[in-house]
Parts: structure tokens; C-alpha cells; sequence
């Protein structure tokens, strides 16, 4: 165990954790006072599943929720999601403590917003999952299906549930904390609990049709009660929770396999298909905030403290405190591609409770954030809904996960977005500029020569001009021979409008 505890302290050695805008709760449990985090979809309706997912140890909710994600498919299947913490970051896994804070959430959750205790689901990683076990043993008549990550109980206590247990269990084959090997032999322990299928059935890779994925599933059915016993290898993974939208993606995993076990053999309501975000995308995903508030994502930094959510079309901001900084309360969408060279217009509606401003800024999704702005835009907002937008270049290298920020932590109070988009522009398109004055805004080189690409309006290639900057103007003339307005593209990528006279 001192092993697990170094090696898990080396891997979160340098992680900064984000605030998100799931509610923190707590219960007293025994006599102690116990926390958690927990994800409820807006407006949840009654008698949807519960799934309990606990952290690994020297991590906590917060690491957990981040690592996990597990809020656009709760969004789209409706269930809630508890993220809780154990005492001092770890979990009592042959004891009663954990079990009893296990129960009670279960009827803290359902006291709250009244979900389906036959579709109890709980999961974990690393020393969660070993605690994901041990519930399935001590509180097998409570929990539908478990879903360990990473994990399972040292010593190798024998099945002891009071009903066959659906089990997925994930695993890298890399893992140097846990060990694959010893966990899959474990899981066999199962498999024969439950009585399933000496035999199984094996994917690889899975999914089938994803050639290039490190994943493989291996499936024991006929198992008593028709549950299943799953098998998520994934090759070469060591430690760690996967999101690799290459191979698999860990929660999705779970939600579909867990959805279909209930305690009393009913079937569930099978949940719309979780909806997939595209990566690396040239525009903004739900930028009407239709129906959720899936690819956008709430940062609380510093002391700041919010709530926001979408609601009749629009993501609705409650900013009851603020730190030092406008970025201290953010709303980001990432994964977006911009191009060297090319321009582009964001476009949004926004109102707010009482006069106030709006930081917005294009940047680094990663440290250290730097902007893609020449300066970041500020907006004066009213009550009234209107329509707000500026342009930019992308003068940096491109970058294919890049990220739009609304940063509202100028002021307390409400706030209400909608209608955001991002477009690239075409030539016609391009802020016009005086010759005289547009070489001064396109950055070129301060020495040297270089080779420009000149195009008319409708994006018609007309020639090239090899000039410094200072014969730029003179070069293009002589090459298009009339006036007009021609667009310019620099051999570093730069690309502007060019007013010959």
C-alpha cells in the first residue's frame, strides 16, 4: 500500500484542479461529518439511475469528476452522478465505514431528486474500484452493476455478494501500480461466482470497426440471473483513467453496460445516444445551448463561486462571488482548430442582470494560456439581449485544440449567453484596410525579403511578389496592374487585404 500511495502521489505531483460546477454536499455519516460532489442534470426527473464513483487514494472528487467526465453523457441519459471523498483520501475496503457512507448517499440521492434505488450503479478507480469490490460484497441487494477502474482488493477476498454481480472491469495492460495480470485473475473469480461461460468471447480491437484502437473486450455471459462479466483491456495504458477517444472512452463504457441491470430485472428506459462532440472542429459545438450544456465547461479559480447552466435555450450564469480575476469565472469550449494565417469571426448574444462587463479571449486550451488576441475583448453588457462580435487572425502556429473563454468574473450576478459562434472568413471577408496603413497590422518580418501569394476578391490566383516590406506595396501593384482590393498571403502564413490605388 505505501508503493500505491508513492506512485499515485508522483502522478498528481503538478496537476492544478479545477473548480467545476458540480454541488459539493455533505452528510454526517456515523457520527462524522462526510463531503462529495454531485452532478445532477438540470431539471432531473424522478426515478433515474445513480451512479457512485470514487477516486483513487491521495486523489478526491474533484480529481475524480475531472478525470471521469461524466457530465455530458448524465446530461444526455439522465441520471445523477455522486463524486464522493474518502477519509483522507482513501477507503475503508474490508471494514463497514465506506459502506455505511455508501448507503447513505444512496438515500441522500434519493431523498434529493428521488432517483431509482434498483438502478444504483457504483464504480471507482484505482483503490475506488478496490472499493467498488468490497461494496458489491457487503451491499450487493443495493448496487445493480459495478464498474471498477484499475483496481481490485488486495488479499483477494473471496465473492461473498447475495446476488450474481454484473461486472465491467477496465484495466491497462501497462498498469506498474496495480497490476493487470492479478486483476484479471481476480475478475475470474467472478466470473465463476456468478457461474458464467467457461468460455468467452473476445473483441480485438474494440471497437471492431476502430482499427487503431489499444483496446480489447473480452465478455463471459450465461451467467446466472443473464448477467454479464466484462473484461476492458486496453494495451499499453498504465495507470490511469481512459478518455483516448482513439481506443475508448472509460465512462461511456460503464453507461453502456450498467444501463442494462436493475435490481428488480426491469428494463430501462433505453437513454437518447450520447451525444458525441467532434474534436478538432473549425466552430462552435451547441452554440444555442438547445438542449444542454454538453462541450462547454464552467471554471471556478481563486475564491470565485458560481453556478450556471443551460436553461430554455441559453447557458445562464449565478455569480455569487469573484476573485482577482476576470478568468477566475469562465465558461470555455476547446478542441477548436484555427489555421496560421486565416481569420476569424466570433459572434455571440449576451445580456446580464445589471450593467457590467465581458471578457472574451481565444487561447491555449493548455499552460500557459497564451492569447491568440492582439489584446482581449471587452463588452458592455445590459439587460437587453444584443448581438456582440469581433475578428481576428491567427498569427501563431496552428492549433487544433485551441479554446474560446467568456470570462465574467468582473462582477457578481446573473448572466445569459447564446446564439455563440465562431466562423472563419473568406477574402471578401477580411477587415479592409488603407494600403498605407495595413502593412503596419499584418506583423511581416522587420528584415529580409519574402514570398508573397496574391489573390483577387474571389480568391482567383493572380501571381507571386518576392519584397521586404517596404517595396511590398509597389510589388503587388506592378504584378495586378489596376486598383482594386486583393488579398495577400505571406509565405509565414500571414494573410491580409491589400487596397491598390
Amino acid at each position: 500500500m505505501i508503493g500505491l500511495k508513492k506512485s499515485l502521489a508522483l502522478a498528481l505531483s503538478g496537476i492544478a484542479l479545477m473548480a467545476t460546477a458540480a454541488v459539493a454536499d455533505n452528510i454526517t455519516v456515523n457520527g462524522a461529518n462526510r463531503s462529495m460532489l454531485v452532478y445532477a442534470p438540470s431539471g432531473i426527473e424522478r426515478n433515474r439511475p445513480l451512479i457512485i464513483q470514487m477516486h483513487g487514494m491521495n486523489q478526491d472528487a474533484p480529481y475524480q469528476k475531472n478525470a471521469a467526465k461524466w457530465e455530458s453523457i448524465a446530461d444526455t441519459a439522465r441520471f445523477v452522478v455522486v463524486f464522493p471523498n474518502g477519509e483522507n483520501k482513501a477507503w475503508d475496503i474490508s471494514g463497514d465505514k465506506d459502506v455505511n457512507f455508501l448507503k447513505a448517499i444512496i438515500n441522500e440521492m434519493e431523498s434529493k431528486y428521488g432517483i431509482d434505488r434498483n438502478r444504483v450503479y457504483v464504480s471507482g478507480f484505482s483503490m475506488g474500484g478496490m472499493m467498488s469490490y468490497h461494496a458489491a460484497n457487503k451491499m450487493g441487494d443495493m448496487i445493480a452493476a459495478i464498474a471498477p477502474v484499475s483496481g481490485y482488493p488486495i488479499g483477494n477476498p473471496a465473492p461473498a455478494s447475495t446476488r450474481p454481480m454484473p461486472i465491467i472491469h477496465t484495466h491497462g495492460t501497462s498498469d506498474d501500480v496495480v497490476n493487470y495480470s492479478s486483476g484479471v485473475n481476480y475478475l475470474k473469480r467472478w466470473v465463476s461466482f456468478n457461474k458464467c461461460s467457461e468460455s468467452s468471447q473476445v473483441t480485438k480491437p474494440y471497437p471492431a470497426n476502430r482499427s487503431g484502437s489499444a483496446a480489447s473486450l473480452e465478455v463471459w455471459s450465461s451467467c446466472s440471473n443473464d448477467v454479464e462479466v466484462r473484461l476492458m483491456s486496453i494495451a499499453g495504458k498504465g495507470h490511469w483513467y481512459s478518455m483516448d477517444l482513439a481506443s475508448v472512452n472509460t465512462s461511456d463504457e460503464i453507461w453502456n453496460f450498467v444501463k442494462n441491470y436493475s435490481l428488480d430485472g426491469s428494463s430501462i428506459t433505453p437513454p437518447t445516444p450520447a451525444i458525441v462532440v467532434p474534436t478538432n472542429r473549425d466552430s462552435i459545438f451547441n452554440g444555442g445551448f438547445d438542449s444542454s450544456a454538453v462541450a462547454w465547461d464552467l471554471q471556478l479559480h481563486g475564491d470565485a463561486q458560481a453556478i450556471g447552466e443551460a436553461k430554455d435555450g441559453k447557458y445562464q450564469f449565478n455569480i455569487s462571488a469573484i476573485g482577482t480575476q476576470n478568468y477566475q469565472v469562465q465558461l470555455i469550449q476547446h478542441d477548436l482548430h484555427l489555421e496560421k494565417g486565416e481569420w476569424y469571426e466570433i459572434s455571440f448574444d449576451a445580456s446580464a442582470g445589471a450593467a457590467r462587463t465581458l471578457e472574451v479571449n481565444v487561447e491555449q486550451h493548455n499552460d500557459p494560456w497564451e492569447s491568440y488576441l492582439t489584446k482581449k475583448q471587452n463588452f458592455e453588457l445590459g439587460t437587453d439581449m444584443k448581438t456582440y462580435s469581433f475578428k481576428f487572425q491567427m498569427t501563431a502556429a496552428t492549433d487544433t485544440n485551441s479554446r474560446l473563454s467568456f470570462n465574467a468574473g468582473a462582477a457578481t450576478g446573473t448572466l445569459t449567453l447564446d446564439n455563440v459562434k465562431m466562423a472563419k472568413l473568406d477574402a471578401s471577408q477580411i477587415p479592409v484596410e488603407d494600403s498605407t496603413t495595413a502593412l503596419g497590422h499584418i506583423r511581416l518580418e522587420q528584415s529580409g525579403v519574402q514570398d508573397y501569394a496574391v489573390f483577387s476578391m474571389n480568391g482567383a490566383f493572380l501571381g507571386r511578389v518576392i519584397a521586404d516590406k517596404a517595396g511590398l506595396y509597389e510589388a503587388a501593384k506592378n504584378l495586378v496592374k489596376r486598383s482594386g482590393m486583393f488579398v495577400v498571403k505571406s509565405d509565414v502564413g500571414v494573410t491580409f487585404r491589400l487596397n491598390v490605388k
